[in-house]
């Protein structure tokens, strides 16, 4: 069983090497993570006995992470970190706002989604408290809030890497387009088409595009050139689309040269390590990228020895943007949007924040990891491609 269940934890380091005015600040970060404590404990008892319910999981692996990164801050400054269970009755964000418990905060970090989100931004901009969005792939709507940064890139972003990945890579190839009838896929079209404009009425690359509910081999083997290299462009998040297309064109490799381009829900397709799928490039987009290097196995084990557990991808998040965050504070204070870029913390990931400009007042909507790893699979292996 996990060692760590956390409600508030409260670490302090000794100031060396700042500003005066630096010095005497002790900063307070509050991170705020679903953790179903008022669930699991009837009292002081655990009520799972030796076993972990699954929807714990998420929550504490990205805490234990963050928690693991605050103790390992060594540089000048004084902080304190807050854990907040925004699923308990007591420290749910409307409860905590009766509390005045953001009054008192310099920076939030949030493993959080959707209205929990929603509110957080709009506290982060009520109170001028920075706000990472560690985990949610959404604006949520959020507008003229530069307060608001979102780590896990939003669709269009992926769309546009992906976009200038084939720009770069493939220009010459034949390319197919295969989506099928939808809202999503019409703006997952939408967003290919704008990156696609060239001046006046010019297009950068041509595609075909194929619309079909359903994908077989038929669906675009007439449109396929055993002459030339061939791109497969998925423009659906549906993963049963997904595999359809990855399917058929399995059937048609020993003829074509295929490359396929998927969409970033491609990277937990359960399929993707099956056999015959082996062979078959698959391009895929992603925020989070291990490349097996010393840091990842150090963590890897350190996290093991204290929690019985291997880290998932959340335990590597919470690490790595705490990490960076609070270091980036005790740096340069609250202030530190203008430095947000200062690659002097990064641990596992590279970031590239930038503003979204509101196109009404010019102002930023928000911040935004425009860093967007390209990962090809291919005979088991994945390689990073940009």
């Amino acid at each position: 069983m996990k060692k760590y269940l956390f409600v508030i934890v409260l670490i302090f380091l000794a100031a060396a090497g700042k500003a005066q005015e630096v010095q005497k600040k002790i900063y307070r970060i509050g991170l705020f993570v679903n953790l179903y404590l008022d669930s699991s404990f009837e009292g002081d008892k655990y009520r799972f006995d030796k076993q972990m319910p699954r929807h714990i999981l998420p929550g504490l692996d990205f805490t234990e992470g963050a928690l693991m990164a605050a103790d390992s801050i060594t540089g000048g400054g004084k902080f304190s970190i807050s854990v907040f269970d925004i699923r308990s009755a007591e420290q749910n964000i409307t409860q905590l706002k009766n509390d005045l418990a953001f009054d008192s905060l310099d920076l939030m970090i949030g493993a959080v989604a959707g209205v929990d989100y929603r509110q957080l931004a709009e506290i982060a901009f009520q109170k001028n408290i920075p706000f990472v969005s560690a985990t949610f792939p959404n604006d949520g709507g959020v507008t003229n809030n530069p307060f608001t940064i979102i780590a896990n890139s939003t669709l269009p972003v992926h769309c546009e890497a992906l976009y200038n990945f084939i720009l770069r890579n493939f220009a010459t190839a034949n390319i197919i387009y295969l989506r099928k009838k939808g809202q999503q896929e019409d703006r997952l079209a939408s967003y290919f088409e704008t990156y696609n404009k060239g001046t006046g009425n010019n297009t950068l690359l041509r595609w075909k595009i194929i619309s079909a509910d359903s994908i077989s081999s038929r669906t675009f083997v007439n449109s396929l050139d055993s002459e030339r290299v061939n791109v497969l462009i998925a423009g659906s998040l549906d993963e049963r689309f997904a595999v359809q297309m990855i399917n058929a064109s399995i059937l048609l490799q020993k003829k074509y040269d295929l490359q396929l381009i998927g969409m970033p829900t491609w990277e937990t397709l359960k399929e993707m390590n099956s056999p015959e799928w082996k062979n078959i490039p698959l391009y895929y987009s992603t925020n989070f990228f291990n490349n097996g290097s010393a840091k990842w196995i150090h963590f890897t084990k350190t996290f093991t020895d204290s929690t019985y557990g291997r880290p998932s991808d959340l335990a590597f998040k919470g690490f790595d943007l705490t990490y960076n965050f609070c270091n980036l504070l005790l740096k340069y204070g609250p202030e530190f949007s203008k430095n947000i870029n200062d690659k002097s913390f990064r641990w596992f990931l590279d970031y590239d924040f930038r503003p979204v400009f509101n196109k009404t007042s010019g102002r930023p909507d928000y911040y935004e990891n425009k860093r967007i790893y390209i990962l090809k699979k291919v005979n088991g292996l994945v390689s990073r491609m940009n």
